[in-house]
């Protein structure tokens, strides 16, 4: 978590420089649930302190909930905006409801224009590379507190 932790601080903050114009939102998941932390915002230091608040991992992640409420949350975006998404995921499978029912989830991700990316933080999960590829995103793997980092600053 320390390493998530650093690694989410030092995106932010170089998001934010790199963007003064842009918003970012935070969600997290984490027994089954997926939650809005933040709201869509241009403070980094307001994110950086609620996530720091929220930084722990329990029970199962289900990549279907964190999508659908990432749906309706980046659908209010007008279309010249830029719609992504980045996940940081460390989980070895996901936890979903309805396992058809994350193919129609990343559709209508892919038919907002949602492009989705995901380092891994554990191994390599179809779903996921599934989920990138579909939407134009990037998946990887870090192996180490390194290169976690590195495909941070690189997305």
């Amino acid at each position: 978590m320390v390493v998530v932790a650093k690694g989410a601080e030092s995106f932010i903050r170089e998001f934010f420089d790199q963007n003064p114009l842009s918003h970012l939102g935070l969600i997290i998941m984490k027994d089954g649930v997926c939650q809005r932390l933040t709201e869509l915002g241009g403070s980094p230091d307001s994110q950086i302190k609620a996530l720091m608040g929220k930084l722990d991992c329990s029970g199962d992640a289900s990549l279907q909930n964190a999508l659908y409420l990432v749906h309706a949350y980046l659908s209010q975006i007008p279309s010249y905006g830029h719609r992504e998404v980045l996940i940081l995921y460390s989980a070895l499978n996901t936890c979903d409801p309805n396992p058809d029912y994350i193919m129609k989830t990343i559709n209508s991700c892919k038919k907002a224009k949602i492009r989705c990316s995901i380092v891994g933080l554990s191994a390599e999960i179809y779903i996921c590379k599934h989920l990138c590829e579909e939407t134009g995103g990037s998946y990887t793997v870090a192996l180490d507190e390194v290169r976690v980092h590195t495909l941070l600053h690189c997305l």
